[in-house]
């Protein structure tokens, strides 16, 4: 299954989430990809390989970085880090160590919602299926910034048909989407 922790933070600005991986004393490579990153941890172990040949991120020490993105101009969507390999802590413990320090880290910053508070204050901000999931969310300045100047923030897996819905109804608060 994994373990999931999610953040806000202003897309055009460098990735502070990228810059604490970065900053580690062994810092994982990193592979691009059409969302975000894929961080190989190559000091922790080797990639591993289903048997049709395809990579296994369950069975690898890869944790994968889904950056914030802009859509339809006005409405950013959640930023994601996942440790893939399941079961971590067995698999690869130096892994696990790095993730359990990345969520101290995480949690230094102000968790901006959380299923398991009773009132979260910039709920109204949050749209489509962002909160539909257990991991709190953690603001990052720019991201808590931009949630008290009115932005909109949707889940990153959130389709077309979710999105042109929620711009409807945000057309009658007075935000207008771009078209898509």
């Amino acid at each position: 299954m994994g373990t999931t922790y999610r953040f806000i933070s202003d897309p055009g600005e460098p990735s502070e989430v990228l810059g604490w991986f970065r900053s580690l004393p062994a810092p994982p490579n990193e592979v691009s990809s059409e969302h975000g990153v894929t961080l190989y941890f190559k000091d922790v172990g080797p990639l591993s390989f289903a048997p049709d040949g395809s990579f296994d991120p369950k069975g690898s020490p890869v944790a994968t970085v889904l950056l914030p993105q802009v859509r339809r101009g006005v409405l950013w969507t959640v930023g994601e880090v996942q440790f893939l390999p399941t079961p971590i802590r067995t698999l690869f413990p130096e892994l696990h160590k790095v993730s359990s320090t990345f969520s101290k880290w995480l949690r230094g910053f102000e968790c901006i919602y959380s299923n398991e508070k009773s009132e979260n204050l910039f709920a109204y901000h949050l749209e489509g299926t962002v909160k539909n999931f257990d991991s709190p969310i953690y603001a990052f300045q720019t991201g808590l910034r931009a949630l008290q100047s009115g932005r909109y923030f949707v889940g990153g897996n959130d389709n077309s048909h979710m999105l042109e819905t929620l711009c409807r109804a945000l057309k009658l608060r007075g935000t207008v989407c771009a078209g898509a």
